[in-house]
Parts: structure tokens; C-alpha cells; sequence
């Protein structure tokens, strides 16, 4: 994905050529390959992390791992897909690190708390009233894992075939991944509304 494409938008060829010249010793076609692709890193990012200074410090980090593992890449690859892929491992293994949060419905807003309801009877489907404080505060319950698949697919828009070269599995594999991480966020939801009915 570029600033405006897909994740598998063809550039290899183009982008090969920046990646030989870096190894070549020119710097400045490394840069060319950051500003075409730093927008895409800090979506991902973005999307998994919350504070805008861990969201620069994976940046950050997923170009300098990507630079430093310039000499694996295989020319004529599209590089999209693979510095998505070195940016989500890292966020991955941040939210690993990172204590998960439980959430209490004392915590939500009133339009949260009736998007939560909504959630929980909208069982597989798309979830357009969900707000993004909602979101973030389910998607922070649910395992890195689950959390990670999510991003691609719903934050990000990513199609099965693309979230599955991100994570390096097959199609079949990301769609179940991400039915397994929406139930999650389903358990999540309800969990809340559990609490709704205890402290009522």
C-alpha cells in the first residue's frame, strides 16, 4: 500500500531499484522508500497504539529493522507488504508487553454503553455505530493477537488475501483469525454489559 493504494498496488520494480540503490551506498534512496511508505507504517501503527510517542518510536524502529534487513529482501517483491508486515510484529510485540486493560461500564459513555449493546447482538457483521474510544477501550481487552488481526482487517481495510501477507499465513488461516478476534470483542462487550446488570 502506498499513500493512496492497496497493500499488493504493483511498485516493485521501482521500489527494487530504491532498495539496490541503498545497498549500493545511496542514501538518499532509502529515504524515497520512507517517505512513500511512512504514512502506511504510522496507520498501522496508529491503529494498534494510542500514544502518539510509541506510535513514532515503532516507526521509527520499523524503518531502521527494515534497513537493517535490506540485504534479505528479495528484489522484485513489492515492499508494502513487507515493511506492513516488520511494523505489525513490532506493535505486536509492544502490546505483548504492554498490561492489558479491563474495562468497567462505570468507564463508558452513554452513546459507548449503547454501542456496546449493539455489539454484542450484531454477532459477524460490520459495526459502523461503534465509536472509536469504544473501540480502542474493546480492542484493549482482547489478546495482541486478536488485537492484530483486527487492525489489518477493520482498521486498516485490508482484504483477507492482504492482512494474510502481513501476517505471513495463508487467506483461510486470516479469516479465521479475524471471526475468532470479533468474538472476542464480542466477549468483550458483553462482559461490559454484565457489569451494567451488576451495578444496576
Amino acid at each position: 500500500m502506498t499513500d493512496s493504494g492497496a497493500l499488493d498496488q504493483p511498485q516493485p520494480s521501482e521500489d527494487g531499484r530504491l532498495v539496490q540503490r541503498t545497498l549500493n551506498g545511496d542514501q538518499t534512496a532509502f529515504e524515497t522508500l520512507v517517505r512513500r511508505y511512512e504514512r502506511l507504517v504510522f496507520r498501522i501503527a496508529g491503529g494498534f497504539l494510542r500514544d502518539r510517542g510509541e506510535v513514532e518510536d515503532i516507526a521509527q524502529d520499523a524503518f531502521l529493522r527494515a534497513y537493517e534487513a535490506l540485504p534479505r529482501f528479495r528484489i522484485g517483491s513489492p515492499f508494502a507488504p513487507w515493511i506492513a508486515q516488520i511494523a505489525t510484529r513490532l506493535c505486536y510485540d509492544r502490546l505483548r508487553k504492554m498490561a492489558r486493560r479491563d474495562v468497567t461500564w462505570e468507564d463508558l459513555s452513554p452513546a459507548e454503553r449503547q454501542t456496546a449493546e449493539a455489539l454484542v447482538h450484531e454477532p459477524a457483521h460490520e459495526h459502523p455505530a461503534a465509536t472509536r474510544d469504544l473501540a480502542e477501550r474493546l480492542l484493549a481487552t482482547v489478546s495482541p493477537r486478536d488485537r492484530q488481526v483486527l487492525i489489518l482487517s477493520e482498521a486498516m481495510g485490508y482484504s483477507a488475501a492482504e492482512t494474510a501477507k502481513v501476517l505471513g499465513c495463508t487467506a483461510l488461516a486470516a479469516r479465521l483469525r479475524l471471526h475468532r478476534a470479533k468474538r472476542a470483542v464480542r466477549e468483550a462487550a458483553a462482559h461490559l454489559l454484565k457489569g451494567m446488570g451488576e451495578t444496576s
